[in-house]
């Protein structure tokens, strides 16, 4: 009977692994809100080394919740002249051509928002092979301090318990760029903080 690979290891070995791989891309995306009727209004996809290789705002069909623009700070005003969804599939596809592995921070809401984007304009959602950096550093790290009732860290607490900042306010690509320092910071192994 072989023993089970500790936690914290395999996360460290996923991390070295997909950074190993050709077509590796990080992704993340800001929306209207959280519901199942919201959208995408900004996307960005960096490659491993962190270069910008898709950033764009998104002309949305609905109004942005009040909520959700004083997390990222996009309003309707700001999103009134950016292309449409239809615009920047296209480029998003044309990025997944090459890059087919997608790591972003929380998987299921970037996927889910990016499918009900998708089906709000009658296209068919991309579908490249989705990793969850978040469960991964669940797997790392542990579960949050037991005050908090959430499973899973936000982004910027992971980077702190690993000794991290985030580097920018709350928009696609500074979200994005975290997690590309936090899947590299776990492949080097970087010992937590607290």
């Amino acid at each position: 009977m072989g023993s089970a690979v500790h936690p914290q290891r395999r996360a460290l070995e996923w991390a070295r692994s997909v950074l190993a791989l050709r077509g590796v891309v990080f992704l993340d995306t800001e929306t209207t809100g959280v519901g199942r009727f919201d959208e995408v209004i900004e996307i960005a996809v960096l490659d491993v080394s962190g270069r910008v290789l898709l950033q764009s705002l998104v002309q949305p069909t609905r109004p942005v919740h009040p909520e959700a623009a004083r997390v990222h700070g996009l309003t309707d005003a700001i999103l009134a002249h950016a292309p449409s969804w239809p615009v920047v599939y296209r480029e998003l596809l044309a990025v997944l051509r090459s890059f087919p592995l997608v790591i972003t921070y929380n998987a299921d809401f970037d996927r889910r928002l990016i499918a009900q984007t998708c089906a709000r304009q009658g296209l068919p959602p991309p579908q490249p092979d989705w990793h969850c950096a978040m469960r991964r550093f669940a797997e790392y790290a542990g579960p949050p301090p037991l005050d908090s009732w959430r499973r899973y860290h936000r982004l910027a607490e992971a980077l702190e318990r690993l000794g991290l900042s985030h580097p920018g306010h709350h928009r696609a690509t500074a979200d994005a760029e975290a997690c590309r320092e936090l899947v590299h910071a776990m492949a080097r192994g970087l010992p937590l903080r607290f």
